[in-house]
């Protein structure tokens, strides 16, 4: 696509921006928008209102690239990286709430926007660049080959017909150089960015797949319970030692929201969100029997 017909689609006219009303916000700035809440409440461990307007953000279908050309191409790869992000958020508060199952599925689902992204503009983007990049070299080399008959036009102060139009033409020349140059830019940039996204979203498939793997696996190994999540889930709950595993506040309310999803029923892993969060007493450790005087 010519630079022309590229600026004519993104840009309009001052009067015409003037008069029509303002555009609804795009997936990303409405993310951008509600990160700050929603980290307030992941800081406040309310993890479930988190997810909740985290889910809140995510679109009804998922979108479709279209790539009719370079302009719809650019389009579509912006909506799904900030589909994308979009995504990630939800997996973050669902992850915290402890559902580790919806976390992983809206972590592949960010994952492959971003790979189908990249794959749709890898080629189409490149050879985009490297025509801008060959106009570049191409204008560049026509005006060392007329330097010296572009300064001679430049120092007349008096140009017959033949002259204004050969001088006109460098003009035209030496404006395409910088043009040139800052499409190819463009294009690269969003080569970049979606190529650095195509695998963001890797690790945080694998992390969240350990995780169901690793309590799979201890769900399994514990003999007592035959394998049954909710006896598994008595077990470490009544078990001291596993919550203060989990380190701080914030960790040990991830873990009791994990525990919490698995068992909705359990009193126990209830009563242990309650003291944690100061709605109920820990029970008060029992005094050291004194050995008998002799």
């Amino acid at each position: 696509m010519r630079t022309a017909s590229l600026l004519s689609l993104l840009l309009a006219p001052v009067a015409l921006v003037a008069q029509a009303p303002a555009p609804a916000l795009s997936l990303g700035e409405r993310v951008k928008a509600e990160r700050p809440a929603i980290d307030k409440l992941m800081a406040e461990f309310s993890f479930a209102e988190a997810r909740k307007r985290a889910e809140a953000l995510l679109p009804a279908a998922r979108p479709v690239f279209d790539k009719k050309d370079n302009s719809t191409m650019v389009a579509s790869c912006g909506v799904f990286l900030e589909t994308a992000e979009a995504y990630r958020l939800a997996v973050e508060t669902c992850d915290s709430a402890g559902a580790w199952e919806k976390a992983l599925e809206y972590a592949k689902v960010a994952q492959g926007l971003a790979k189908e992204c990249y794959g749709n503009i890898k080629e189409p983007f490149t050879q985009t660049v490297g025509g801008y990049n060959q106009l570049e070299a191409r204008a560049k080399q026509v005006l060392a080959e007329n330097a010296d008959r572009i300064k001679e036009l430049k120092a007349k102060t008096t140009l017959d017909a033949g002259e204004r139009q050969e001088l006109d033409l460098a003009n035209s020349v030496e404006k395409e150089v910088p043009e040139n140059a800052k499409w190819a830019k463009f294009f690269q940039t969003y080569l970049d960015v979606a190529k650095r996204d195509s695998a963001s979203y890797d690790p945080l498939v694998k992390v969240m797949e350990d995780k169901l793997k690793s309590e799979t696996d201890q769900v399994a190994a514990y003999v007592a319970g035959k394998g049954e999540v909710t006896k598994w889930v008595e077990a470490v709950v009544s078990t001291p030692a596993y919550l203060e595993a989990q380190g701080d506040k914030a960790g040990q309310a991830r873990w009791l929201f994990r525990l919490a999803t698995l068992d909705p029923d359990s009193k126990k892993v209830q009563h242990q969100l309650d003291i944690l969060f100061g709605r109920a007493s820990a029970p008060s450790a029992k005094p050291t029997k004194k050995g008998k005087k002799g």
